[in-house]
């Protein structure tokens, strides 16, 4: 039976959830913006498109799709981070593109500003990802093709991110989903944001010690 050491986990466990926050806030800003969503979100856009649920309602579908291919061939990985991108991931993002687009209607804001509200999601988005990864609470759902080819290619994980992007971006768009200025800085910043991340939260998180033994 493992043992639990549960100031390492609750910790770890608030350092998930804040990365499921802050990466979702991320997508909120992408699709808020529009000056073309992140790789992912241009997947997701497509599949609302083509059968007109909400993003967070086909973010939640994906998550769940993924979460079982995680249990399935990466199992290390799977954890209540995990979780916590299934239950909250999807849902966050329709509430945040809300406040995002409440607060700065697209047909009232300057392009300055949606360049800024750009730039927030590019970021927050490649940092929550590599805090979600760094803490090994489980990783967010979206990371299963990145680690996937990381643990059996070998690829390193930046190179994997950009690899995984550029999937989403492709079916994504074949689907029909929203392409712009924001979909090409995704593809090709996001994964060298979340290996920083990933490294400092990974730093911080070992010398808490593991959470389980």
């Amino acid at each position: 039976m493992k043992v639990i050491d549960w100031r390492s986990f609750w910790v770890r466990f608030f350092i998930s959830f804040l990365a499921t926050m802050i990466s979702e806030l991320g997508i909120g800003c992408y699709y808020a913006c529009g000056l073309g969503t992140d790789p992912i979100s241009v997947f997701v856009d497509g599949l609302h498109g083509r059968f007109g649920l909400s993003y967070g309602t086909i973010s939640t579908i994906c998550n769940v799709i993924q979460a079982i291919l995680i249990f399935l061939l990466i199992r290390k990985h799977l954890g209540p981070g995990t979780l916590l991108g299934v239950v909250i991931g999807g849902p966050l993002i329709d509430v945040f593109e809300t406040l995002v687009r409440t607060a700065f209607p697209l047909e009232s804001t300057s392009l300055y500003m949606r360049v800024v509200i750009l730039i927030v999601g590019l970021i927050t988005t490649g940092i929550g990802y590599g805090m979600g990864i760094g803490c090994q609470m489980g990783v967010g759902c979206f990371q299963f093709i990145p680690l996937f080819l990381n643990e059996y290619f070998h690829i390193d994980i930046s190179y994997a991110q950009m690899i995984s992007d550029g999937l989403f971006f492709i079916i994504g768009f074949i689907l029909g989903g929203v392409v712009g200025v924001g979909t090409l800085a995704g593809v090709f910043l996001t994964g060298f944001i979340l290996d920083k991340a990933l490294d400092k939260t990974m730093a911080y998180c070992t010398k808490l010690g593991p959470w389980k033994a």
